[in-house]
Protein backbone atom coordinates (compact mmCIF):
# COMPACT_ATOMS: atom_id res chain seq x y z
CA UNK A 1 0.00 0.00 0.00
CA UNK A 2 2.75 2.17 0.76
CA UNK A 3 4.43 1.80 -2.21
CA UNK A 4 1.38 2.28 -4.53
CA UNK A 5 1.02 5.67 -2.52
CA UNK A 6 4.45 6.44 -3.68
CA UNK A 7 3.58 5.20 -7.21
CA UNK A 8 1.02 8.16 -7.77
CA UNK A 9 2.19 10.53 -5.93
CA UNK A 10 6.21 11.20 -6.37
CA UNK A 11 7.65 12.56 -9.86
CA UNK A 12 7.81 9.62 -12.46
CA UNK A 13 11.69 10.51 -12.84
CA UNK A 14 12.24 9.48 -8.88
CA UNK A 15 9.83 6.75 -8.29
CA UNK A 16 12.17 3.75 -8.60
CA UNK A 17 14.90 5.38 -6.30
CA UNK A 18 12.42 6.52 -3.23
CA UNK A 19 10.05 3.16 -3.31
CA UNK A 20 13.64 0.99 -3.41
CA UNK A 21 14.77 3.22 -0.34
CA UNK A 22 11.61 3.11 1.17
CA UNK A 23 10.90 -0.22 0.81
CA UNK A 24 14.29 -1.57 2.17
CA UNK A 25 14.30 0.27 4.99
CA UNK A 26 10.43 -1.09 5.56
CA UNK A 27 11.95 -4.71 5.18
CA UNK A 28 15.40 -3.83 7.41
CA UNK A 29 12.82 -3.00 9.98
CA UNK A 30 10.93 -6.46 9.77
CA UNK A 31 14.56 -8.09 9.37
CA UNK A 32 16.13 -6.48 12.42
CA UNK A 33 12.15 -7.30 14.48
CA UNK A 34 12.71 -10.98 13.47
CA UNK A 35 16.63 -11.36 14.24
CA UNK A 36 15.04 -9.54 17.96
CA UNK A 37 12.42 -11.39 19.31
CA UNK A 38 12.40 -15.14 16.45
CA UNK A 39 13.37 -16.90 19.91
CA UNK A 40 12.19 -20.69 20.42
CA UNK A 41 8.75 -19.44 21.86
CA UNK A 42 8.41 -17.31 18.54
CA UNK A 43 8.48 -19.07 15.25
CA UNK A 44 6.44 -16.21 12.62
CA UNK A 45 8.39 -15.38 10.26
CA UNK A 46 7.39 -13.09 7.16
CA UNK A 47 10.44 -11.95 5.94
CA UNK A 48 10.78 -14.68 3.15
CA UNK A 49 7.29 -13.61 1.91
CA UNK A 50 8.17 -10.15 1.96
CA UNK A 51 11.24 -10.13 0.20
CA UNK A 52 9.51 -11.19 -2.73
CA UNK A 53 7.31 -7.98 -2.65
CA UNK A 54 10.33 -5.86 -2.20
CA UNK A 55 10.91 -7.29 -5.49
CA UNK A 56 7.87 -7.29 -7.17
CA UNK A 57 7.29 -3.42 -6.21
CA UNK A 58 10.88 -2.27 -6.75
CA UNK A 59 11.12 -3.72 -10.43
CA UNK A 60 7.70 -2.36 -10.82
CA UNK A 61 8.34 1.15 -10.22
CA UNK A 62 12.29 1.14 -11.88
CA UNK A 63 10.21 -0.15 -15.31
CA UNK A 64 7.73 2.75 -14.70
CA UNK A 65 10.23 5.24 -14.54
CA UNK A 66 12.38 4.05 -17.17
CA UNK A 67 9.56 3.63 -19.78
CA UNK A 68 7.94 7.12 -19.03
CA UNK A 69 11.06 8.40 -18.94
CA UNK A 70 11.50 7.09 -22.29
CA UNK A 71 7.89 7.88 -23.60
CA UNK A 72 8.72 11.60 -22.80
CA UNK A 73 12.03 11.64 -24.73
CA UNK A 74 10.61 10.27 -27.51
CA UNK A 75 7.28 11.32 -27.63
CA UNK A 76 7.41 11.38 -31.46
CA UNK A 77 8.14 7.96 -31.54
CA UNK A 78 5.65 5.00 -32.02
CA UNK A 79 7.95 2.09 -31.57
CA UNK A 80 6.92 0.10 -28.40
CA UNK A 81 9.19 -2.78 -26.83
CA UNK A 82 6.23 -5.74 -26.39
CA UNK A 83 6.90 -6.14 -22.47
CA UNK A 84 7.17 -2.09 -21.85
CA UNK A 85 4.25 -0.39 -20.39
CA UNK A 86 4.20 3.66 -19.24
CA UNK A 87 1.03 4.32 -16.79
CA UNK A 88 0.77 3.27 -13.46
CA UNK A 89 -1.48 0.09 -12.90
CA UNK A 90 -5.18 0.37 -11.34
CA UNK A 91 -5.26 -1.13 -7.56
CA UNK A 92 -6.80 -4.23 -8.73
CA UNK A 93 -3.67 -4.95 -11.27
CA UNK A 94 -1.32 -3.43 -8.72
CA UNK A 95 -2.63 -6.09 -5.71
CA UNK A 96 -3.19 -8.76 -7.98
CA UNK A 97 0.25 -9.07 -9.25
CA UNK A 98 2.13 -8.14 -5.75
CA UNK A 99 0.32 -11.01 -4.04
CA UNK A 100 0.33 -13.10 -7.09
CA UNK A 101 0.06 -16.67 -5.16
CA UNK A 102 2.27 -19.21 -6.96
CA UNK A 103 5.85 -17.36 -6.58
CA UNK A 104 4.76 -15.75 -3.44
CA UNK A 105 6.29 -17.08 -0.65
CA UNK A 106 9.86 -18.54 -1.78
CA UNK A 107 10.49 -16.62 -5.82
CA UNK A 108 11.18 -16.79 -7.93
CA UNK A 109 10.06 -12.63 -8.85
CA UNK A 110 7.97 -12.29 -11.32
CA UNK A 111 8.22 -9.63 -13.13
CA UNK A 112 5.07 -7.08 -14.21
CA UNK A 113 5.60 -7.11 -18.14
CA UNK A 114 5.19 -10.90 -17.91
CA UNK A 115 2.73 -10.79 -14.89
CA UNK A 116 0.55 -8.66 -17.05
CA UNK A 117 1.00 -10.42 -20.44
CA UNK A 118 0.19 -13.88 -18.87
CA UNK A 119 -2.90 -12.57 -17.31
CA UNK A 120 -4.41 -10.77 -20.29
CA UNK A 121 -3.18 -14.13 -22.75
CA UNK A 122 -0.29 -12.35 -24.48
CA UNK A 123 1.97 -14.59 -26.85
CA UNK A 124 5.45 -14.26 -27.18
CA UNK A 125 5.11 -12.35 -30.42
CA UNK A 126 2.92 -9.62 -28.46
CA UNK A 127 -0.33 -10.57 -30.24
CA UNK A 128 -3.42 -12.04 -28.36
CA UNK A 129 -4.22 -15.51 -28.94
CA UNK A 130 -8.13 -15.34 -29.80
CA UNK A 131 -8.71 -18.57 -31.57
CA UNK A 132 -10.26 -20.48 -29.06
CA UNK A 133 -9.27 -23.42 -31.17
CA UNK A 134 -5.17 -22.61 -31.17
CA UNK A 135 -3.28 -25.20 -29.73
CA UNK A 136 -1.50 -24.00 -26.62
CA UNK A 137 2.36 -25.13 -25.67
CA UNK A 138 1.99 -27.41 -23.20
CA UNK A 139 3.69 -27.40 -19.67
CA UNK A 140 3.80 -31.56 -18.62
CA UNK A 141 7.44 -32.29 -19.74
CA UNK A 142 8.79 -29.39 -18.32
CA UNK A 143 6.53 -29.50 -14.79
CA UNK A 144 7.15 -33.17 -14.47
CA UNK A 145 11.06 -33.05 -14.41
CA UNK A 146 10.61 -29.80 -11.98
CA UNK A 147 8.64 -32.07 -9.70
CA UNK A 148 10.93 -34.58 -10.06
CA UNK A 149 13.96 -32.75 -9.30
CA UNK A 150 12.07 -30.93 -6.27
CA UNK A 151 11.79 -34.82 -4.96
CA UNK A 152 15.19 -35.94 -5.61
CA UNK A 153 16.60 -32.94 -3.69
CA UNK A 154 14.35 -33.39 -1.08
CA UNK A 155 15.22 -36.96 -0.86
CA UNK A 156 18.82 -36.30 -0.66
CA UNK A 157 18.51 -33.04 1.90
CA UNK A 158 16.36 -35.75 3.96
CA UNK A 159 18.88 -38.97 3.54
CA UNK A 160 22.35 -36.60 4.43
CA UNK A 161 20.78 -33.91 7.05
CA UNK A 162 21.35 -35.98 10.17
CA UNK A 163 25.04 -37.52 8.52
CA UNK A 164 26.45 -33.65 7.79
CA UNK A 165 24.61 -31.37 10.33
CA UNK A 166 25.45 -27.34 9.80
CA UNK A 167 25.51 -27.40 13.14
CA UNK A 168 28.95 -29.17 13.73
CA UNK A 169 30.45 -25.83 12.17
CA UNK A 170 29.19 -24.11 14.94
CA UNK A 171 31.53 -25.85 17.08
CA UNK A 172 34.79 -24.27 15.61
CA UNK A 173 34.08 -21.20 17.98
CA UNK A 174 34.85 -23.45 21.09
CA UNK A 175 38.70 -24.21 20.92
CA UNK A 176 37.69 -27.20 23.12
CA UNK A 177 35.79 -28.83 20.80
CA UNK A 178 36.67 -32.37 18.68
CA UNK A 179 35.84 -30.14 15.33
CA UNK A 180 38.35 -27.97 16.44
CA UNK A 181 41.16 -30.18 18.20
CA UNK A 182 41.10 -32.98 15.69
CA UNK A 183 39.48 -31.85 12.16
CA UNK A 184 42.20 -31.08 9.51
CA UNK A 185 41.43 -28.34 7.51
CA UNK A 186 40.75 -30.34 4.25
CA UNK A 187 38.65 -32.34 6.27
CA UNK A 188 36.72 -29.37 7.82
CA UNK A 189 36.36 -28.15 3.88
CA UNK A 190 35.33 -31.65 2.81
CA UNK A 191 32.62 -31.59 5.46
CA UNK A 192 31.53 -27.57 4.80
CA UNK A 193 31.14 -28.97 1.11
CA UNK A 194 28.60 -31.77 2.08
CA UNK A 195 26.71 -29.44 4.56
CA UNK A 196 26.35 -27.05 2.46
CA UNK A 197 25.28 -29.50 -0.54
CA UNK A 198 22.51 -30.38 1.95
CA UNK A 199 21.40 -26.88 2.78
CA UNK A 200 21.19 -25.97 -1.56
CA UNK A 201 19.02 -29.04 -1.48
CA UNK A 202 15.87 -27.40 0.58
CA UNK A 203 16.00 -24.37 -1.99
CA UNK A 204 16.68 -27.05 -4.88
CA UNK A 205 13.32 -28.25 -3.61
CA UNK A 206 11.39 -25.08 -2.85
CA UNK A 207 12.41 -23.57 -5.83
CA UNK A 208 11.95 -26.09 -8.34
CA UNK A 209 8.77 -27.02 -6.91
CA UNK A 210 7.24 -23.25 -7.40
CA UNK A 211 8.68 -23.35 -10.72
CA UNK A 212 6.29 -26.38 -11.50
CA UNK A 213 3.27 -24.30 -9.94
CA UNK A 214 4.04 -21.29 -12.54
CA UNK A 215 4.28 -23.59 -15.03
CA UNK A 216 1.46 -25.96 -14.52
CA UNK A 217 -0.76 -22.42 -14.46
CA UNK A 218 0.80 -21.49 -17.65
CA UNK A 219 3.25 -18.98 -16.62
CA UNK A 220 7.16 -19.04 -17.35
CA UNK A 221 6.72 -19.68 -21.18
CA UNK A 222 9.65 -18.47 -23.47
CA UNK A 223 8.98 -19.12 -26.75
CA UNK A 224 10.42 -22.30 -28.48
CA UNK A 225 13.90 -24.34 -28.74
CA UNK A 226 14.88 -24.77 -32.48
CA UNK A 227 13.25 -28.18 -33.15
CA UNK A 228 9.91 -26.57 -31.79
CA UNK A 229 9.92 -27.91 -28.18
CA UNK A 230 8.42 -25.10 -25.93
CA UNK A 231 10.67 -23.49 -23.49
CA UNK A 232 9.32 -23.23 -20.12
CA UNK A 233 11.83 -21.22 -18.14
CA UNK A 234 11.29 -17.61 -18.08
CA UNK A 235 10.62 -17.63 -13.82
CA UNK A 236 13.45 -19.72 -13.07
CA UNK A 237 15.37 -19.54 -10.23
CA UNK A 238 18.03 -22.30 -10.35
CA UNK A 239 20.42 -24.02 -12.96
CA UNK A 240 21.35 -27.02 -10.54
CA UNK A 241 23.44 -28.52 -12.87
CA UNK A 242 25.01 -24.90 -14.38
CA UNK A 243 25.57 -24.45 -10.54
CA UNK A 244 26.34 -27.91 -9.35
CA UNK A 245 29.56 -27.83 -12.17
CA UNK A 246 30.20 -24.31 -12.72
CA UNK A 247 33.72 -23.75 -13.99
CA UNK A 248 33.93 -20.14 -12.26
CA UNK A 249 32.58 -18.05 -9.92
CA UNK A 250 30.46 -16.01 -11.99
CA UNK A 251 28.69 -18.66 -13.75
CA UNK A 252 27.95 -20.31 -10.90
CA UNK A 253 26.79 -17.40 -9.01
CA UNK A 254 24.17 -16.56 -12.25
CA UNK A 255 23.28 -19.89 -12.41
CA UNK A 256 21.93 -19.57 -8.70
CA UNK A 257 18.51 -17.86 -8.04
CA UNK A 258 18.73 -16.70 -11.43
CA UNK A 259 15.87 -14.12 -11.14
CA UNK A 260 16.91 -12.32 -7.90
CA UNK A 261 20.21 -11.65 -10.14
CA UNK A 262 18.13 -10.02 -12.49
CA UNK A 263 16.42 -7.96 -10.51
CA UNK A 264 19.83 -7.11 -8.77
CA UNK A 265 20.83 -6.18 -12.66
CA UNK A 266 17.61 -3.61 -13.38
CA UNK A 267 17.82 -2.04 -9.65
CA UNK A 268 21.35 -1.62 -9.03
CA UNK A 269 23.72 -3.11 -11.80
CA UNK A 270 22.39 -0.82 -14.22
CA UNK A 271 22.14 2.23 -12.16
CA UNK A 272 24.69 4.61 -11.47
CA UNK A 273 28.39 4.86 -12.53
CA UNK A 274 30.08 1.36 -13.84
CA UNK A 275 32.99 1.57 -11.04
CA UNK A 276 30.89 0.16 -8.16
CA UNK A 277 28.49 -1.97 -10.53
CA UNK A 278 29.91 -5.14 -8.37
CA UNK A 279 29.76 -3.22 -4.82
CA UNK A 280 26.29 -2.19 -5.32
CA UNK A 281 25.04 -5.25 -6.33
CA UNK A 282 26.40 -7.60 -3.56
CA UNK A 283 25.84 -4.72 -0.87
CA UNK A 284 21.53 -4.56 -2.00
CA UNK A 285 21.88 -8.05 -2.09
CA UNK A 286 22.94 -8.21 1.65
CA UNK A 287 20.42 -5.81 2.59
CA UNK A 288 17.83 -7.77 0.70
CA UNK A 289 18.59 -10.44 3.11
CA UNK A 290 19.04 -9.18 6.62
CA UNK A 291 21.56 -8.14 9.16
CA UNK A 292 23.47 -11.30 10.12
CA UNK A 293 26.85 -10.93 9.69
CA UNK A 294 27.17 -13.95 8.28
CA UNK A 295 25.57 -12.50 5.30
CA UNK A 296 27.56 -9.85 4.95
CA UNK A 297 31.15 -12.17 4.81
CA UNK A 298 29.61 -13.85 2.32
CA UNK A 299 29.13 -11.45 0.03
CA UNK A 300 32.03 -9.43 0.79
CA UNK A 301 33.81 -12.70 -0.18
CA UNK A 302 31.75 -13.34 -3.04
CA UNK A 303 32.49 -9.85 -4.37
CA UNK A 304 35.85 -10.26 -3.76
CA UNK A 305 36.28 -13.73 -5.51
CA UNK A 306 34.38 -12.48 -8.73
CA UNK A 307 36.48 -9.67 -9.41
CA UNK A 308 39.43 -11.74 -8.91
CA UNK A 309 38.13 -14.61 -10.98
CA UNK A 310 37.90 -12.69 -13.58
CA UNK A 311 41.37 -11.44 -13.27
CA UNK A 312 43.12 -14.76 -13.10
CA UNK A 313 40.99 -15.99 -15.57
CA UNK A 314 42.10 -13.04 -18.14
CA UNK A 315 45.56 -13.76 -16.85
CA UNK A 316 45.60 -17.31 -16.81
CA UNK A 317 43.33 -18.53 -19.65
CA UNK A 318 45.04 -17.82 -22.54
CA UNK A 319 48.27 -20.27 -21.59
CA UNK A 320 46.32 -23.43 -21.41
CA UNK A 321 44.36 -23.05 -24.90
CA UNK A 322 47.10 -24.47 -26.50
CA UNK A 323 46.33 -28.11 -26.68
CA UNK A 324 43.34 -30.10 -25.59
CA UNK A 325 44.90 -31.71 -23.07
CA UNK A 326 46.33 -27.97 -21.20
CA UNK A 327 42.31 -26.87 -22.00
CA UNK A 328 41.31 -29.97 -19.86
CA UNK A 329 43.41 -29.61 -17.07
CA UNK A 330 42.57 -25.74 -17.07
CA UNK A 331 38.76 -26.83 -17.14
CA UNK A 332 39.26 -29.35 -14.38
CA UNK A 333 41.65 -27.02 -12.35
CA UNK A 334 38.47 -24.62 -12.61
CA UNK A 335 35.89 -26.57 -11.55
CA UNK A 336 37.74 -27.68 -8.21
CA UNK A 337 38.63 -24.22 -7.81
CA UNK A 338 35.24 -22.77 -8.19
CA UNK A 339 33.88 -25.60 -5.52
CA UNK A 340 36.46 -24.69 -3.05
CA UNK A 341 35.65 -20.87 -3.55
CA UNK A 342 32.18 -21.25 -3.22
CA UNK A 343 31.87 -23.49 -0.07
CA UNK A 344 34.49 -21.19 1.72
CA UNK A 345 32.35 -18.26 1.22
CA UNK A 346 29.15 -19.77 1.43
CA UNK A 347 29.45 -21.32 5.00
CA UNK A 348 28.69 -18.03 7.33
CA UNK A 349 25.86 -17.23 5.01
CA UNK A 350 24.38 -20.31 6.75
CA UNK A 351 26.23 -20.10 10.05
CA UNK A 352 24.80 -16.57 10.06
CA UNK A 353 26.64 -15.64 13.33
CA UNK A 354 30.02 -14.04 13.31
CA UNK A 355 32.52 -16.30 16.08
CA UNK A 356 32.19 -19.50 14.56
CA UNK A 357 32.02 -18.00 10.62
CA UNK A 358 35.60 -15.98 11.69
CA UNK A 359 36.44 -19.47 13.23
CA UNK A 360 36.00 -21.10 9.86
CA UNK A 361 37.92 -18.60 8.15
CA UNK A 362 40.60 -18.36 10.42
CA UNK A 363 41.39 -22.86 10.28
CA UNK A 364 42.29 -21.50 6.49
CA UNK A 365 44.04 -18.32 7.48
CA UNK A 366 41.91 -16.30 5.44
CA UNK A 367 43.92 -17.41 2.88
CA UNK A 368 41.76 -17.15 -0.22
CA UNK A 369 40.86 -13.93 0.97
CA UNK A 370 44.31 -13.07 0.56
CA UNK A 371 44.99 -14.85 -2.78
CA UNK A 372 41.94 -13.10 -3.80
CA UNK A 373 43.20 -9.74 -3.21
CA UNK A 374 46.84 -10.76 -4.55
CA UNK A 375 44.99 -11.87 -7.83
CA UNK A 376 43.46 -8.50 -8.34
CA UNK A 377 47.26 -7.31 -9.12
CA UNK A 378 47.70 -9.35 -11.85
CA UNK A 379 47.40 -7.99 -15.40
CA UNK A 380 45.49 -9.14 -17.98
CA UNK A 381 47.25 -10.83 -20.94
CA UNK A 382 46.71 -9.08 -24.42
CA UNK A 383 46.73 -13.26 -26.29
CA UNK A 384 43.23 -13.27 -24.23
CA UNK A 385 42.14 -10.09 -25.87
CA UNK A 386 42.89 -11.21 -28.85
CA UNK A 387 41.77 -14.76 -28.29
CA UNK A 388 38.54 -13.31 -27.14
CA UNK A 389 38.56 -11.11 -30.35
CA UNK A 390 38.89 -14.21 -32.60
CA UNK A 391 36.78 -16.63 -30.90
CA UNK A 392 33.19 -17.45 -31.94
CA UNK A 393 31.78 -19.08 -28.33
CA UNK A 394 32.11 -22.24 -28.23
CA UNK A 395 33.99 -22.96 -30.87
CA UNK A 396 37.67 -23.48 -30.76
CA UNK A 397 38.34 -22.68 -33.93
CA UNK A 398 39.63 -18.75 -35.33
CA UNK A 399 37.23 -16.61 -36.95
CA UNK A 400 36.70 -13.03 -38.04
CA UNK A 401 32.64 -13.34 -38.50
CA UNK A 402 30.35 -11.31 -36.53
CA UNK A 403 27.26 -13.00 -35.25
CA UNK A 404 24.09 -10.52 -35.01
CA UNK A 405 22.12 -12.39 -31.97
CA UNK A 406 18.97 -10.29 -32.44
CA UNK A 407 17.84 -8.48 -35.29
CA UNK A 408 15.13 -6.58 -33.36
CA UNK A 409 17.67 -6.13 -29.94
CA UNK A 410 18.59 -2.28 -29.74
CA UNK A 411 21.17 -1.10 -27.01
CA UNK A 412 21.22 2.67 -27.60
CA UNK A 413 20.12 2.60 -31.11
CA UNK A 414 22.13 -0.22 -31.97
CA UNK A 415 21.90 -3.74 -32.83
CA UNK A 416 23.01 -6.30 -30.21
CA UNK A 417 26.50 -8.01 -31.40
CA UNK A 418 28.52 -10.82 -29.98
Amino acid sequence: MMSYVLLKTVPHHLTGNIILASSIVYLSCIHMHRQIYHTADYSLDITGPLMVITQRVTSLAYSLQDNISRKEINANCNKKNKTSFDKIPSPLEFFAYTLAFQTLMCGPVVFYSDYINFIEGVRMDGVKNEKEHESEPSPRRAVLYKVAGSMAAALLYLSLAKRYPMGALEALSDPSSEVSRSWSALYLLWYAYLSTLVVRCKYYHAWLLSEAICNNCGMGFNGYDNDGTPKWDKMSNIDVFGFELAQNFRTAVASWNKNTNAWLRSVAYERGGAAWRTARVYALSALWHGFHPGYYLTFFAGGLFTVAAKQIRGFARPMFLGSRPKKLFYDSLSFITTRVAMTYATVPFVLLHLSPSLAFYGRFYYSLHLIALGAMFLPTSPKCIKYQENQVPGSSKPSTDIKIVDSNAETNGKPKIS
